[in-house]
């Protein structure tokens, strides 16, 4: 991965981290609901065995849904924790997007080099021009 990427992505991920858990948080919340509204349903009505089952399939679905969401939070908390409330402030996306900057720069240098000659210019001229 170039990294001009890599810097992109670690931008992205100091400035989004906490947008991200929200999302997450909300994921989680309607999960949570979604999964007591069949137990709810199931507390109130009969039902018969293949509605049952339906439910069952109904609830695995949502809970599978649930544990995904909860392992994600999980993994962006372990990072927040060991990474980024240690390194989060506006230094370090400052110092990333100079970075990004600085390889553009660079980029832009290699793909159009300029040298000034010092000893062979009218040498070089008059080669050019035959």
């Amino acid at each position: 991965m170039p990294p001009e990427e890599i810097l992109k992505y670690m931008l992205i991920f100091f400035q989004d981290i906490d947008k991200r858990l929200k999302e997450l948080s909300r994921e989680q919340s309607v999960a949570d609901i979604k999964q007591d509204e069949i137990l709810h349903y199931i507390e109130i009505h009969n039902l018969s065995a293949s509605q049952s089952c339906k439910l069952i399939k109904q609830l695995k679905k949502v809970r599978k849904e649930r544990r995904l969401v909860k392992n994600e939070i999980n993994t962006i908390n372990c990072l927040k924790d060991t990474f980024v409330d240690k390194y989060k402030n506006k230094f370090i996306e400052k110092d990333i997007m100079q970075a990004l900057k600085n390889l553009k720069q660079l980029e832009n240098k290699q793909n159009s080099p300029k040298y000034t000659y010092q000893y062979l210019t009218e040498e070089l001229e008059v080669k050019n021009e035959k």
